[in-house]
C-alpha cells in the first residue's frame, strides 16, 4: 500500500475563536477611530488631516467588522479541501489544483502575515485570476511570479505552518514518482558479440 493511499481527505473550515478575535479587534478599532474623529472636531489644535484619517479609519475598520460578522454567520462549511488528488480553496475558485500541476510549495511572509504559495503551471494559474479577491491578490502574485496561487490560512482552524506541512505531505504523495527524480537512469552496457 502506497503512502498516498493512507492519507485521508481533509476539509478545513473557519475557526470561530479566531474569527471572534478578529471581529473584536476590528470593532475596537472602529469605535476608537470614530470616537477620536467625533471628539477631535471640538479640539482647537487638531488638523483636518488627523480628523480625516480617523474618519477613513472608522470606515475601513467598520467594513472589516462587517466582513468578520458575515464570516461568523456563514462559517459553517469548510473552505479548503486537501485530498490525494489536489487542493481546492473555495475562496479562490471551485476548481481543484492537481498536485501534478504544482511545481513548488513554500511559505511567504509579508508584513508579519504568512501565506502558503503554490507555484503552478502557468495555464493552471490563469484559471484562478478571474475573481475579485484573486485580482486583488494578483498584485502580490507579481512579486512571487505570475504562476503562483496564494492560500491564506488566516481565520482557519489550522495555522500557516501546519497548512504548509500538510500541503507538502500531500504534494509529495500525490505527484508521479518520475517528477521527483529527474536524473535519467543509466543505460545498460552493451553486451559483447561473439
Amino acid at each position: 500500500m502506497s503512502e498516498s493511499q493512507n492519507l485521508p481527505n481533509l476539509a478545513i473550515g473557519f475557526s470561530r475563536a479566531r474569527l471572534l478575535m478578529f471581529f473584536g479587534g476590528s470593532l475596537v478599532l472602529t469605535l476608537l477611530c470614530a470616537g477620536l474623529a467625533f471628539s477631535w472636531q471640538e479640539g482647537k489644535n487638531v488638523t483636518t488631516f488627523e480628523v480625516a484619517a480617523c474618519y477613513i479609519g472608522a470606515v475601513f475598520f467598520g467594513l472589516a467588522t462587517c466582513r468578520m460578522l458575515w464570516r461568523l454567520a456563514s462559517a459553517r462549511q469548510p473552505v479548503v479541501f486537501i485530498s490525494r488528488v489536489g487542493i481546492r480553496d473555495t475562496r479562490l475558485a471551485g476548481e481543484t489544483i492537481a498536485w501534478s500541476a504544482v511545481r513548488k510549495i513554500f511559505l511567504w511572509e509579508k508584513r508579519a502575515q504568512k501565506f502558503v504559495v503554490l507555484k503552478v503551471d502557468p495555464l493552471i494559474a490563469q484559471r484562478f485570476s478571474g475573481g475579485f479577491a484573486t485580482q486583488a491578490l494578483s498584485m502580490m502574485n507579481k512579486a512571487l511570479g505570475a504562476d503562483s496561487v496564494i492560500v491564506n490560512a488566516g481565520g482557519l482552524t489550522v495555522n500557516t505552518e501546519t497548512l504548509l506541512a500538510t500541503c507538502k505531505q500531500y504534494w509529495g504523495a500525490g505527484r508521479p514518482a518520475h517528477a521527483d527524480h529527474s536524473v535519467p537512469e543509466p543505460e545498460p552496457a552493451p553486451e559483447p558479440v561473439s
